[in-house]
């Protein structure tokens, strides 16, 4: 990973900082559910975006295939400062991410979004 120092960046940054995390945060849920397959919508569509604690169960919303509803219910709940989880509690969910390996491709590209979230501050 880049060698930020934080503490220097937040100075410099002051009150976008909030908008920096808020930024990363709906960075890499937009690259889990974008990448998450798509066959009926279900998958995509069951990813949930809460603030506080994981979601639990499921839902019935099928997406497109860009996942455009999950990621406009994570850009509306994701905070600046606060814990925000994205979780899909399909029965399979995790099976196919052990195939594909979204989550774990996804937060490899975070590194690069993070350093254009920084850029994109200063």
């Amino acid at each position: 990973m880049a060698n930020i120092n934080i503490s220097a960046w937040a100075e410099q940054t002051g009150e976008r900082l909030g908008e920096a995390s808020k930024g990363i945060k709906l960075s890499l849920f937009r690259l889990i559910i974008t990448d998450t397959r798509f066959e009926t919508g279900r998958l995509k569509g069951n990813w949930q975006t809460s603030t506080g604690s994981p979601a639990v169960g499921t839902i019935e919303r099928l997406d497109d295939e860009r996942g455009t509803a999950a990621i406009a219910e994570a850009a509306a709940t994701v905070t600046e400062f606060g814990v925000d989880y994205l979780t899909n509690n399909l029965p399979y969910a995790k099976k196919w991410d052990d195939v594909d390996g979204v989550v774990d491709k996804s937060i490899a590209r975070l590194e690069r979004n993070i350093q254009e979230v920084v850029n994109d501050l200063t």
